[in-house]
């Protein structure tokens, strides 16, 4: 079976450069330009199924993705991005005034930094894994619309990027792509990336 992830087009929170995760942003009009972009790539991958995170930024991606398609979107809170707690709709600059180091730390080494109230990226990951698993387990071609944690922790729980790169240059999901992954019980494969 083959996942096909795409994120979300540029939200008002990026335009905005933001911290931001459980937040509803919605596209901007260039958002809704990439959601298109990413639509146009898929248009001669087949797929049966379409799960998404129910936040505004990523349905409406996954809406105009599924555009002359006869597949419906799933909504799925499990692919939902990291709550950021305290620093949810804080600018950098509010962020590193609130905070200090702790900024540069979830810029460094994300994995193993949790925002003040926010989500710990353990507990992401366990939801997360729990919605890849059962996607798997199903067995259908799928397309996945989600954030850029949530997708890079869906590669991450299949063995596909490694703990140090998660969040770091080279695996961040660019907006208007789509990225490909095969996957069955016996392990998963990256066939593209940013396509």
């Amino acid at each position: 079976m083959y996942l096909y992830l795409v994120r979300h087009g540029q939200s008002d929170g990026n335009e905005r450069q933001l911290f931001f995760g459980s937040s509803d942003h919605p596209l901007t009009q260039l958002g809704r330009e990439q959601a298109r972009q990413a639509a146009d790539k898929l248009r001669e991958v087949s797929f049966t199924r379409c799960v998404s995170s129910d936040l505004a930024r990523c349905w409406d991606t996954a809406e105009l993705c599924l555009q002359g398609r006869n597949v419906a979107a799933e909504p799925c809170p499990a692919l939902r991005e990291q709550d950021m707690g305290a620093l949810e709709d804080l600018t950098w600059a509010q962020a590193e005034k609130l905070c200090g180091a702790l900024v540069g730390r979830l810029l460094s080494d994300w994995f193993h930094t949790t925002p003040p109230a926010g989500e710990s990226p353990a507990h992401m990951l366990e939801r997360v894994g729990r919605c890849v698993d059962g996607l798997i387990a199903r067995g259908e071609d799928t397309l996945v619309v989600g954030h850029n944690g949530s997708l890079s922790l869906l590669l991450y729980h299949l063995g596909l990027v490694k703990e140090e790169e998660l969040l770091q240059s080279g695996w961040f999901f660019r907006h208007g792509t789509y990225s490909a992954v095969r996957a069955d019980e016996t392990g998963a494969e990256l066939v593209c990336f940013n396509r």
